[in-house]
Order: structure tokens, then C-alpha cells, then sequence
């Protein structure tokens, strides 16, 4: 895999708690973010495979939407574990989350994916290495997400720590050190959550001072709009108006669904960075889930419980564009 290296230095979270803060203030009737001690969040509502989310905070962008369109490159197959030795992880212990494609070479088609994986070493007398999987002790709390022959939604475990095509993933140490909690309630402007925080971001600090963020949010009360890839089209895209409004599909899923994230405030290096990837699995059945776009108006207000990170360095792996 090609790797590039881009140090981030993110502002202390004190600071971009207030600016986070102003963001939502515009945006939504009821908000609160302050730095808060993380808790465990391997304990519902959240499920993460890890307690928290910090120790050497790092995100890496894989692949790409290119390698989808116009025809899929059944090349770009990649292990979760292998990308976490990309991105200079240590095999001793750490966790990986986000949001990307499933792996098709093990599924046999096309489906959206949630990675949510941890690791430690397996034994005191082995050395653990990534590429020696028996070495490590995995937790996969990974979700796959796809669609029926009758448009069915289907959230289930993932049977494998593989993934394809693209990936946008926050790795950390997994440790319960201060994090940003987020909440807002009732949103009154036209952005959606994750796009309201980083727009704040980026109008804040510049295009030319890059914050890249991740996390967990959990959709607390009311709904959202999710899609869901289905497998692969027959002959390729005509263009991406095809692929957005006649091969994807659209459900509005109804809270709890929890969302895991990667965003960033700006791309001053050109990097072809997607800017914000949300996927989201159902913690309590098998049915909800998919890629966030927007929670929808209701009789129920929407709700948001965040707890993000800030990362120290970005990895640009297999650029595509």
C-alpha cells in the first residue's frame, strides 16, 4: 500500500469544545459540549469494542469513492489489521472505527460496513504482529449493513476484521483519557449534525489549519435518512447522479442507531480527503443501520450524544484521486 504522512496539531479540546459549542448553537434549539473523563463505552448504548478513544488518536482515509465509480475495483481489498500497521499502530493493543465498504471477496457481494474492532496480545510469551493474527486477542464488534432482494435492511456481525474499496477509520489506544462530549437536541438549521461541527471547525480555525476528528454519536431520540449500497450493478455507472439516485437505497430509521465517525475541518493538502463518513448499526436488533445523512423532522424532536477525539496524524493510504 502507498502511504503518506500528515501531522496534525489539533487545538487543546478546552478550545474546541467552545467552537464546537457556537457551531451548534446556530443549528440546534439545545446544545451542551464540554470535556468530560470518557466513559466506557463498550457498555450500551454505544458498543464500541474499546473503552475510549484516546492514546495516539490517528486517522487514515483508504482508497476511495473511485474505486467504486464508474466500475468497481475488485482489487481493493484490504484487512482492517493491516491497515492498522499502516497507520503505525501497535500490534501491544489498540481499536479502529469508522466507516467504509464492506469486504465483497468475503461476503461475495457488495454492503455497507461499520468497522469497530479492538485488539491486545493474545499471549505474554508471544510477540504480538499484525501480521500474525493468532498473536492477538480481537474483539470484532464490526457491523455489515445491506439490503434484501426486496429492499430489505439487514445489520449483522461481521464474520471477518476485512473491509474493500474505501475506509475512513479513527484508530486509537482505546484508553478512557479526556474526550469532547457533544449533545444537541432539536435542530432548527438546515445542516445536519456532523456537518454542523465541522463547518464550525473550518470556519474557525481556516482552511490551512486542518482538524480531523472521530468518534462516536448515538442518535438518541427521533429518526435519520440512511443509505445502503447494494451489490455491485451489472454494467457500470453512467454517471453519479445513476449511482445516487437510482442504485442506492434510502430508509429512515427510527432512534437508537448508533453512528461511528471521521470528519475533517479542511484538505489544504490536497489529499482528496472524503470530509465526513458516517456508518451506523442498530445496537439493540438487526435491521437499522447504514450511512448517515440527515435526521428527518418528526413528532419526536432528534437527539445527539457525541464523544469525539481530535487526531495527531492522518494517513492518506492507496489515494485513488
Amino acid at each position: 500500500m502507498s502511504t503518506t504522512i500528515h501531522p496534525r496539531e489539533p487545538p487543546p479540546l478546552g478550545e474546541l469544545a467552545t467552537v464546537i459549542q457556537k457551531a451548534l448553537e446556530s443549528n440546534f434549539k439545545s446544545t451542551a459540549v464540554r470535556v468530560v473523563q470518557c466513559p466506557d463505552l463498550r457498555s450500551a448504548p454505544f458498543h464500541l469494542a474499546a473503552p475510549g478513544l484516546s492514546g495516539n488518536p490517528c486517522i487514515a482515509d483508504i482508497g476511495g469513492q473511485p474505486n467504486l465509480f464508474p466500475s468497481p475495483n475488485l482489487n481493493a481489498k484490504y484487512s482492517l489489521l493491516s491497515l492498522a500497521k499502516e497507520m503505525e499502530m501497535s500490534p501491544i493493543g489498540g481499536s479502529l472505527l469508522g466507516a467504509g465498504a464492506a469486504p465483497f471477496q468475503d461476503l461475495g457481494h457488495n454492503a455497507e460496513l461499520a468497522p469497530n474492532i479492538a485488539w491486545t496480545s493474545e499471549s505474554e510469551h508471544e510477540i504480538p504482529d499484525f501480521d500474525s493474527p493468532h498473536s492477538l486477542k480481537i474483539v470484532n464488534n464490526t457491523r455489515v449493513i445491506e439490503v434484501g432482494p426486496a429492499g430489505e435492511s439487514s445489520c449483522q456481525q461481521a464474520s471477518s476484521t476485512n473491509c474493500a474499496l474505501m475506509m475512513n477509520l479513527y484508530g486509537s489506544s482505546g484508553e478512557t483519557g479526556p474526550v469532547l462530549k457533544v449533545v444537541a437536541k432539536g435542530r432548527k438549521g438546515e445542516i445536519n449534525f456532523t456537518d454542523a461541527i465541522r463547518f464550525g471547525i473550518r470556519d474557525f480555525y481556516g482552511e490551512s489549519n486542518p482538524v480531523s476528528l472521530g468518534g462516536v454519536l448515538l442518535l438518541k431520540s427521533g429518526a435519520a435518512n440512511f443509505h445502503i449500497m447494494p451489490d455491485f450493478p451489472e454494467t457500470p455507472f453512467r454517471d453519479r447522479e445513476q449511482l445516487r439516485k437510482e442504485w442506492l437505497t434510502y430508509h429512515i430509521f427510527d432512534a437508537p442507531v448508533v453512528c461511528l465517525t471521521v470528519m475533517h475541518s479542511a484538505d489544504p493538502e490536497n489529499l482528496g480527503l472524503r470530509m465526513e463518513h458516517t456508518h451506523c448499526f442498530d445496537p439493540n436488533g438487526n435491521t437499522k443501520g447504514g450511512h448517515y445523512h440527515y435526521d428527518v423532522p418528526g413528532e419526536e424532536e432528534v437527539e445527539y450524544e457525541a464523544y469525539l477525539h481530535p487526531a495527531s496524524m492522518l494517513y492518506r493510504i492507496d489515494r485513488t484521486s
